[in-house]
């Protein structure tokens, strides 16, 4: 169990390390290394009286990387281009 568990550990090392350089590096060659992707944006205020008042914030840009896992501070594409509504409360 103990082994299994290395395995998968040091698998997950060689995937981020290896979806590291592909981000740095072209790999493919030709491949875009970064996307944007554009996210709806809505607040939801409370109000007086236990109320909250809905509306729209419109629209921006976000800039996410392709690849599996989140690099330096940007989602990976396939994940941000399902999380296209973001809800403002402040």
């Amino acid at each position: 169990m103990k082994r299994m568990a290395i395995i998968a550990v040091l698998f997950l090392c060689v995937a981020y390390l290896g979806d590291t350089l592909a981000l740095w590096l072209p790999i493919p060659g030709g491949r875009q290394q970064y996307g944007v992707v554009r996210i709806q944006r809505y607040y939801a205020m409370p109000l007086k009286g236990g109320k909250t008042e809905y509306g729209d914030a419109g629209t921006e840009n976000e800039t996410c990387a392709h690849s599996l896992f989140p690099h330096f501070g940007l989602p990976p594409c396939w994940y941000a281009s399902r999380k296209t509504e973001k809800w403002v409360t402040q």
